[in-house]
This record gives C-alpha cells, sequence and structure tokens, in this order.
C-alpha cells in the first residue's frame, strides 16, 4: 500500500463512521477532534496500532476500540479491562461479530480488512459514567502513543496451567480439564514425555480406560520413568481391570506388564493405588501382617481393604502382631530392590548393621520414598557412622535434594510452619512449598498428622504477612484439593476446609478472582458431605467477609453461582444466606443492568424473589446493537436436555431458555444414575448440555454413551447462567448463526 492509500482510507472511512446513526462529528468538540486526530496517527504508523473512537446513537454513548490486527486483541481487551473497569461488561469486551450489518461496523471492516477485529462498548447512560470513560478513554490513547504495541505473547505460568487442570480433574470438571490439557499440550515449556503423563492423569481421573488403552500409548508410559501420579494412573488401570475378589494369582496375571507401580507407601495417591502396592507386595512374598502394618502405619488400610479380594487378605487392625522378624540377608536386599519394592528393602537395611558399604542404598531409598521409617533408620546409621560419611554419599548427588529430606525429617507440622517464618528467603521459601505440595498427601495420610496441621493453620493464619497469607491460602488449597482426589474425604478434611475459608475471608483482600473461585469449589466440596446449620452458616458467615472485593459487575457470575450452589446444600434452619446473597442482587439495578450479560441478569432477577427482592431491571432494548428478530432463533421443535445435580438450577436455566425460545422443548435431569428416561433423553434431544462440575459420574458416562458422537456441550461452571451460555454456545454449533444472551433477551422483550 503507498502512503496515499491510508491517507485516502482513512478519509473514506471518516466520512462513513461520522455519519447516521452516529450524531458526532469530526468538529463536534475539541476533545473529539484530538481523539480524532489520535486515532488517525496511530493508524498511520508502520505497523498500524490500535485506536479508540467515539459513538453517539439514539441517545447511547458507544466507544470503538478498532485493532488493525488480529494478533493486538487480546492485548487491547486485557487494556480495556484495565482502564475500563467494569464499564466494559462482566466478562470483558468481546469482538464485533464479522457478519454484522450495522453501518458503522461496515465502515470499520472496510478500513481493517479482514485481518483486523474491533470492540464495542455500550457505556450506561449517566452523564458521570460517559466523562469518566472519556477519560480513560484519553488516557488509554495517550499510554498506546507511549508504549506501541509489540507482538509478544503472554502465557500463564505454567504451575499455574498445572494446578489449574488439577483442579478441573478434582472437581470433575472435565471439560475443562480437556482444555487445559490441550493448553499444556501446546506449551513448549513441557517435554513431550510429560504431555503424555498429563493425558495419563486426564484419562484415570475420568475413567476412560479404553480411550488409554486404544491410545497405543501404553509401551512407551509402562516403560518410561514416570512421576508418581503417572504411576497412579496407571495402577488404577490395573485395578479396573481385575475382579473383585481377585486373588494373587490373578493380579499377577493382570499386572505382569506392569511391573511395580508403586514401591513405597508414600507413593499411595488413590485407593486404587494402596490396592495395588498391597497386592504386589505379598504376590512378591511379603506377609499379610507387614504390609498390612505398613498400610496402617501411611493411613491407607481402610482404602486397601475396600477391595474385596484384599479384605480377605489384609488382617485388621489389631487381629495380629506384626511380622515375625528373621534374620536379614543381602539376597533379600536385591530381591526387594529388583522387585521395586521399596518399603521392603528399607525394612530389610533396618535389621542389618550399619555399613558404609550399604550407605549409598539406604539414602537412595531414603530420597525415593521420604517415609518415616526410611529416615529413621538413616539418623540411627549417622549416628554410628558418622556425619561425614552421610554428606560424603549426599555430595554425590544421589536421589532428590536435601530440602525435601529436610522436610520429610522432621514433623510436618513444624515444616509447614517453618516456612511461613518471615526471616526465610523467598527462593528457599518457594523450593520449601513446593516440597510440602509434593509431599502433602503421603504426609497428611498418616494418622493424626492432617489434626496437628490445622492445629498450626488458624495462630498462622492470624500472624503472617498479607503476601504471606496468599501463600499459605494457596498452599492450602492445593492440599485439599490433592488429597481429596487422592483419597476423598477423609477424617479431618472437612476442618481443613473450614480453616481455609476461614483464613481467606479474615485476611484475603486481594480480591483475587481465580483464588475465589478455587475456594468455591472447595466449599461445594464441603457442602456435599452434608453439613448441620451452624457449619452451614459459619461457612456463609465467612464468604460474605470476604466477599466485599467482588461485589462488582465483573464479578456478579461468581456471585451468583456461589449463592446457588450455597442454596442447593441449605440445611432448614440455616438463616445466614440472606445476608450473603443480599448485597450481590441489590447492587443490580438500571445504572449497571445494561453491562451485565443477560444470562447473568436473567438469573439473578429469577433469584431475587427468593431473598425478599425485586430488580428494578428495565427491558428496554438496547438501540445500538439490534438484531432482527429472525437471525438467530433454533428451528421450531428443537429440543434441550440439561443434565445437572443442582435440580434448581437446571430448572432456573430451563425456564429461561424457554422463554426466550418459546418453541424449544426443554428437558432437565438431576439423577445420580442413569435412568431409561434420561438415555433416552440423551440419545433424541437435539442438544445435550452437562454441568460436569455438578453431575454424578455414573450418570455422565452412561449418558455419554447413550450420545454417542453427536454433540455434548459443557457448562463452565454449576450456575443457571453457565448453563444457559452453553444452550446458548451448543445452538451456535448445530444451526449457525450468533446465539448471544443478548440478542435472546431483546428478541423476547
Amino acid at each position: 500500500m503507498s502512503s496515499a492509500q491510508p491517507e485516502e482510507a482513512w478519509s473514506d472511512f471518516t466520512r462513513a463512521f461520522f455519519s447516521p446513526p452516529n450524531d458526532l462529528s469530526p468538529a463536534a468538540d475539541e476533545t473529539i477532534g484530538k481523539i480524532i486526530a489520535w486515532a488517525k496517527d496511530a493508524w498511520l504508523r508502520t505497523p498500524a496500532s490500535p485506536f479508540f473512537l467515539p459513538v453517539s446513537a439514539s441517545g447511547w454513548t458507544y466507544w470503538y476500540a478498532i485493532c488493525p490486527n488480529q494478533e493486538q486483541r487480546f492485548w487491547v481487551r486485557d487494556l480495556i479491562r484495565a482502564y475500563l473497569g467494569s464499564w466494559a461488561g462482566f466478562s470483558g469486551p468481546q469482538p464485533v461479530p464479522a457478519d454484522s450489518d450495522m453501518p458503522l461496523d461496515q465502515a470499520v471492516r472496510a478500513l481493517i480488512g479482514p485481518d483486523g477485529c474491533s470492540f464495542r462498548l455500550l457505556i450506561p447512560r449517566n452523564a458521570n459514567a460517559e466523562s469518566s470513560v472519556r477519560q480513560s478513554v484519553i488516557r488509554l490513547t495517550r499510554a498506546l502513543a507511549a508504549r506501541p504495541y509489540r507482538q509478544i505473547h503472554l502465557t500463564w505460568p505454567l504451575g499455574r496451567l498445572i494446578s489449574d487442570f488439577s483442579d478441573a480433574c478434582a472437581s470433575g470438571s472435565e471439560s475443562s480439564a480437556e482444555e487445559n490439557l490441550a493448553l499444556l499440550k501446546q506449551d513448549h515449556r513441557l517435554s513431550g514425555a510429560n504431555k503424555l503423563f498429563l493425558r495419563l492423569q486426564y484419562l484415570a481421573a475420568f475413567a476412560r480406560w479404553a480411550d488409554l488403552e486404544e491410545s497405543g500409548d501404553l509401551p512407551d508410559l509402562i516403560r518410561l520413568h514416570r512421576p508418581v501420579l503417572a504411576s497412579d494412573a496407571l495402577a488404577r488401570l490395573v485395578m479396573a481391570r481385575l475382579s473383585a475378589m481377585a486373588d494373587l494369582a490373578d493380579f499377577a496375571e493382570a499386572a505382569s506388564e506392569f511391573g511395580c507401580l508403586v514401591g513405597s507407601v508414600t507413593m499411595i495417591r488413590s485407593a486404587a493405588g494402596a490396592q495395588y502396592y498391597a497386592y504386589w507386595s505379598m504376590s512378591s512374598g511379603e506377609t499379610p501382617e507387614a504390609v498390612a502394618a505398613r498400610l496402617l502405619d501411611a493411613g491407607w488400610l481402610d482404602q486397601a481393604r475396600d477391595h474385596g479380594g484384599l479384605a480377605a487378605l489384609l488382617p485388621l487392625p489389631g487381629t495380629s502382631g506384626r511380622a515375625p522378624v528373621s534374620a536379614p540377608s543381602l539376597a533379600e536386599l536385591q530381591h526387594a530392590l529388583d522387585g521395586g519394592r521399596l518399603d521392603a528393602a528399607v525394612d530389610v537395611l533396618a535389621l542389618m548393621p550399619p555399613s558404609s558399604k550399604l550407605l549409598p542404598a539406604l539414602i537412595d531409598l531414603v530420597t525415593k520414598t521420604l517415609s518415616p521409617r526410611s529416615i529413621e533408620v538413616l539418623q540411627r546409621w549417622r549416628g554410628l557412622l558418622g556425619e561425614s560419611a552421610v554428606q560424603d554419599v549426599l555430595s554425590g548427588g544421589l536421589g532428590a535434594g536435601r530440602q525435601d529430606v529436610a522436610i520429610a525429617a522432621e514433623p510436618f507440622p513444624v515444616s509447614f510452619q517453618a516456612a511461613f517464618t518471615a526471616d526465610v528467603a523467598p527462593v528457599e521459601r518457594a523450593q520449601a512449598l513446593d516440597e510440602l505440595r509434593d509431599q502433602a498427601v503421603s504426609r497428611l495420610m498418616q494418622p493424626g498428622v492432617l489434626r496437628e496441621v490445622i492445629e498450626v493453620v488458624r495462630p498462622l493464619s492470624r500472624s503472617v504477612s498479607s503476601v504471606l497469607l496468599a501463600d499459605l491460602i494457596d498452599l492450602l488449597l492445593d492440599m485439599e484439593r490433592d488429597l481429596f482426589s487422592s483419597a476423598g474425604d477423609v477424617a479431618g478434611i472437612q476442618d481443613l476446609r473450614l480453616i481455609v475459608v476461614e483464613a481467606w475471608a479474615l485476611g484475603d483482600e486481594s480480591g483475587d478472582r481465580h483464588r475465589a473461585s478455587r475456594l468455591l469449589d472447595l466449599v461445594g466440596r464441603a457442602l456435599s458431605t452434608g453439613v448441620s446449620s451452624a457449619v452451614f452458616d459459619e461457612l456463609v458467615e465467612s464468604l460474605r467477609a470476604g466477599w466485599t472485593p467482588f461485589l462488582t459487575d465483573a464479578d456478579l457470575p461468581l456471585g451468583l453461582e456461589a449463592i446457588e450452589v450455597l442454596a442447593a446444600a441449605q440445611p432448614e434452619t440455616a438463616v445466614a444466606l440472606d445476608a450473603f446473597a443480599t448485597p450481590i442482587l441489590s447492587r443490580i439495578g438500571l445504572n449497571n443492568a445494561r453491562r451485565i450479560e443477560a444470562a447473568v441478569l436473567e438469573t439473578a432477577e429469577m433469584l431475587a424473589p427468593d431473598f425478599g427482592l425485586e430488580l428494578p431491571v428495565s427491558a428496554e432494548p438496547d438501540p445500538g446493537t439490534e438484531k432482527s428478530p429472525g437471525q438467530a432463533m433454533p428451528p421450531a421443535g428443537s429440543s434441550v436436555a440439561i443434565y445437572s445435580l443442582m435440580e434448581s438450577t437446571a430448572a432456573r436455566a430451563a425456564a429461561i431458555v424457554r422463554r426466550w425460545y418459546p418453541e424449544v422443548r426443554v428437558d432437565t435431569f438431576a439423577e445420580k444414575v442413569a435412568t431409561d428416561a434420561l438415555r433416552h433423553s440423551a440419545r433424541h434431544a437435539d442438544l445435550l448440555v452437562i454441568a460436569d462440575k455438578a453431575a454424578a459420574h455414573a450418570a455422565t458416562d452412561a449418558i455419554k454413551a447413550a450420545r454417542g458422537r453427536r454433540l455434548i456441550q459443557y457448562a463452565r461452571g454449576k450456575g443457571t447462567a453457565s448453563l444457559v451460555e452453553a444452550v446458548l454456545a451448543g445452538f451456535d454449533a448445530i444451526y449457525g448463526g450468533t446465539f448471544s444472551s443478548a440478542t435472546a433477551r431483546r428478541t423476547t422483550s
């Protein structure tokens, strides 16, 4: 393009853009003239930069954010969020549809072509709001001029991506886990082997054994040196294949190609892992008494005995003593090591006299197992052989680092508290926190340890700085998630959940939405066990105390989902929910309703009467983005099936969809097991929507099988709004067009 062509294109654009329905003109006032001049300068740069232009139409004010290049859209969207805040809408600005036939959109498209995109921001009809937004846009325009766009790509920290993936697996959200896994597969920071291990973890979390067996990856997964979670996933596969009353011979046949997947009780990460450990140990010649004693000390005996075959083999606590002690031999040690039975090897060394020759083997076992038994033996050998002998072996770089051995060598609550002392260097603290996360499941499963940690956390959460408190809460959230994923609702985990919510409510003023969303998942798990009215009210009061930073338009969807999650589990005599819900709902009015997504607004309107409120929301159409009534309508007679264990939420979503699309049939299901009606609807509905964060695996698996290859749309959360948005996304995928909640609401207004 010649230098004259951009000038000519800009002149054509401004003539079209500042024509009806835009009531503004370039000479309207001095400020608008400056904004247009800044925009022109941005357009004429090489390369062209994003710019902003105002519109006044039918008494409403809009701002267009115009990106000459598609790659600029995420950067500009984030800048809009930062500078304009909640004026940009609860979920941030959305790009103008490429097929929009509005005159202003056509003018923008003629300027930037298919390589660009634009955002259209509706401003509340309020003089103060319009003035504030104009000043913010001017500041943003100046910032863009001073710091022009550079083509850089920012990604989330890898730890955050993996944590989100683990959160999705723990909450049962298969769709979210799949989305996170897709991001991780594209991340250059992960090796091919690690991506393979993450996919294995995903398939195991949702029991997709057929997919795993058909993938062709099993030989590589068995051959590779694996992290603990990957080995546990393979153990779950073997146990899923094994019959309920399998004996040792049955197990040996099923596990023949896998070998020793779980060599120590500290490597157990699930009930299936505990069962595999027990079967493997006994089939290798260890006595049931010795195996049961180890599992009891590690806190996994009950989970192992949940398997019928092992219940007949493993003795109950107290019914027999420890296994008789026999004289050990090097051959016995070698046999244990060859079979991967690390705990058995430690037991052999414990009965042998300390030896400098065997010290490297012991230290290697310590760094691999980090078990109390191995550390106890090492301490005894250190006293007899001397510290210098131990240091000579450690300096050779065997096994893991010294930090994790040091943490494993002292009581877990002591290590936990030490990580949050004020004089710890940031690098050392980060390393200590990582080691605490790695060891959390094996240490917290030991009898009494979880209770001791909880006793440390409460005073700690009230004494640390705000920065350290954020680290503490994140660590506790990870610990609860990993413990729940591994062992379910074990004794003490409910108390851990309560202390996490309390610590967050009383000290975290960061307004971190990601942390608040994780906390709501934790609360959902706490409520799913059934709680008393007193505990329920305590949870709600804690949430209310910490929710002030989230009383914004941007956080309204999270607030409504919190209300719905709490309401679905509210005991009859509980009284605290009204005080939590009222501030969230009562802040919605004519001043901000137009920047709230329609599905969210409809949800709020339906919830309000439950708390004695009536929202003063106008149904006046939005003149700037009106669509033709027939543009996005599913065919008459279309059918939708919505599945969620939160029955009231599914009912609200169905009511909204029926009101927006009266000729669509909507059925809802909330069964924990698959029924004939649910299977029939899954087979025959045009669209199936599942709230997989609020679903039972047994029913979900059955309806997936009944659905076959037809589309299933997953809701991003548990709430009504996310179900409605999933329905609209499903319509868009099936029928084409643009099914937005805003269009649907305007069509029925």
